[in-house]
């Protein structure tokens, strides 16, 4: 078997939405009288919006009900369309896109994988469009990440087995879904507590795509 496929998560792989979350979800944090700590963020990465209100709600203890779920939703979002809409090309990561033609002048196909509602709307404002072969959000799936919809869907847009493609995560879930859906995964970025994944890469200074395709030699 060899790689075919690379599936690329949004935030935190291709660029750092991150930190316009980490306000958003502050701000809800408020609202339920409870302080969101960074440590606690990093437990909301790659995590669909209703189930990050979920843990908000079960680590502030408070109870509200369904309309009042809805409504922080909502105001959230919108907090956050605000962040995104100020994004340009200059906020993707360094080496990215060099590595993304290098892998399709090799005749990988290369497509998004992400949680994010708003995931055509950032590669929008990033003039990346055009960059991939398929793009794959979490409105498109009936499950989010952790669960593994997101990839076996961005896999069968690419015309590929889920055994052919490669994920590229920053996040626990993102791995997790990755290891669901039979595919093999590299974890990015500095957090060397996540679990998992064949490879760790800092950033895309450190991306081998030689040492990539040689994880798919003996399988």
């Amino acid at each position: 078997m060899s790689l075919k496929a690379i599936i690329y998560d949004l935030d935190g792989v291709i660029t750092d939405t991150a930190k316009y979350h980490y306000e958003s979800w502050k701000w809800v944090a408020e609202q339920l009288d409870f302080v969101l700590t960074e440590k606690q963020n990093q437990k909301l990465k790659g995590v669909g919006r209703k189930e990050c209100l979920d843990k908000l709600l079960k680590w502030s203890g408070a109870r509200i009900s369904e309309a009042e779920k809805q409504n922080l939703l909502q105001k959230k979002n919108k907090m956050y369309l605000k962040y995104i809409d100020t994004m340009t090309p200059n906020e993707i990561f360094p080496n990215f896109k060099e590595f993304n033609t290098l892998a399709k002048s090799e005749g990988i196909k290369v497509a998004i994988g992400s949680s994010s509602r708003n995931a055509i709307r950032i590669i929008d404002k990033l003039d990346l469009v055009l960059d991939f072969q398929a793009i794959v959000d979490g409105g498109m799936t009936p499950h989010s990440k952790p669960e593994p919809d997101i990839f076996l869907l961005a896999a069968e847009k690419l015309n590929c087995k889920p055994a052919e493609c490669l994920v590229i995560e920053d996040s626990q879930a993102g791995l997790l879904a990755a290891k669901k859906a039979g595919m093999k995964s590299i974890s990015f970025g500095e957090d060397k507590g996540l679990k998992g994944a064949q490879l760790q890469i800092k950033n895309w200074s450190f991306a081998d795509l030689d040492k990539l395709k040689h994880l798919f030699d003996k399988s």
